[in-house]
């Protein structure tokens, strides 16, 4: 039955926004559930918080947006405003940072609410027409990590958290077309892959980029991409066997450089790419992905992103006390 919850918390979204988006959050949620006798789990309460309230600010969006998005321009003014080339100093680079992890939060509680409901309500807060500027963000993070992950620990999780959305991104769109509305059905779906297409079209040269620097450097993406092709292998996505020609050679070239260890992980991510090449053409176009699946997936990545911003908090706080 309805409750009217909604209404209560209406006027509060932006504070809502500001409490995901805080990096130090779940380190004083954990630290004050060591004074609680509570029996929650003091390592994953906090994420669960995160992502139940991203459900509400994404269902709230969604409601607003209609045609003109003025939901996304009211709450996330930044988002149709990436830092130009001649922009991109340290400040616009941590704001980048945090803009994309607030955006990953937002689109795991929007998958989230789609797999809990079964995706019997739309729940799409970021428009897909922002994907090139979400991109234009992704590419500032890459291109200033080598100089800027210096600078402190939550500088070097960087490029964890523009892998983690890019992960996020793919499989939003992905979702998006597999749950089209009813108008225009054909063209919304062909306009969610293509989203998906374009924004790593716009990001990967980044990537590449980035791979020239050293060897270190070389390894670190590799695994990265490594991590992002088996999480959409996991989540049975088709755009991932589009995507898979362009990101092998990539990796491929760089075997040299790479662990025995990501060696294996390589192969058998090639193993399984005939497999997705052939649930592909029996899907016959249609999204595979079974929900029971996209759940174990998404809670494992709420489960990455709050330990990596718990251990970024905590590191931090060593050096500047909170």
């Amino acid at each position: 039955y309805t409750t009217s919850a909604m209404e209560c918390m209406r006027q509060y979204v932006n504070e809502l926004l500001d409490f995901i988006a805080d990096m130090h959050t779940l380190t004083k949620l954990k630290g004050h559930m060591k004074t609680c006798s509570q029996p929650l789990h003091e390592d994953t309460f906090g994420g669960h918080l995160k992502v139940g309230l991203a459900q509400i600010a994404a269902m709230e969006i969604t409601r607003g947006n209609h045609r003109d998005n003025k939901a996304v321009a009211r709450y996330l003014p930044w988002l149709y405003h990436p830092p130009s080339a001649m922009q991109q100093g340290p400040k616009e680079f941590i704001e980048c940072v945090s803009h994309v992890r607030l955006l990953s939060w937002l689109l795991l509680g929007s998958l989230t609410h789609s797999v809990v409901c079964s995706g019997s309500t739309s729940c799409t807060p970021i428009p897909l027409d922002a994907g090139p500027h979400i991109a234009d963000h992704l590419i500032v993070i890459l291109i200033g990590f080598p100089e800027q992950s210096k600078t402190s620990v939550l500088h070097m999780c960087s490029l964890f958290h523009a892998f983690i959305f890019a992960q996020l991104w793919t499989v939003y769109c992905e979702q998006a077309a597999s749950a089209p509305t009813l108008q225009n059905q054909n063209e919304f779906v062909c306009t969610a892959v293509l989203t998906a297409l374009e924004f790593w079209s716009r990001v990967t040269p980044s990537i590449l980029q980035l791979m020239v620097h050293n060897k270190l450097m070389v390894e670190m993406v590799c695994l990265h991409v490594i991590n992002l092709m088996e999480a959409l292998q996991e989540c049975n996505s088709t755009i991932f066997v589009k995507l898979i020609p362009m990101w092998l050679p990539m990796i491929q070239s760089n075997l040299k450089h790479l662990s025995a260890g990501l060696q294996l992980r390589l192969q058998s991510i090639q193993n399984n790419v005939n497999h997705h090449i052939l649930q592909s053409f029996q899907a016959s176009g249609q999204m595979s992905t079974n929900s029971s699946v996209l759940r174990k997936w998404l809670q494992c990545t709420q489960f990455k992103m709050a330990q990596v911003e718990i251990q970024s908090s905590e590191a931090a706080s060593q050096f500047y006390p909170l």
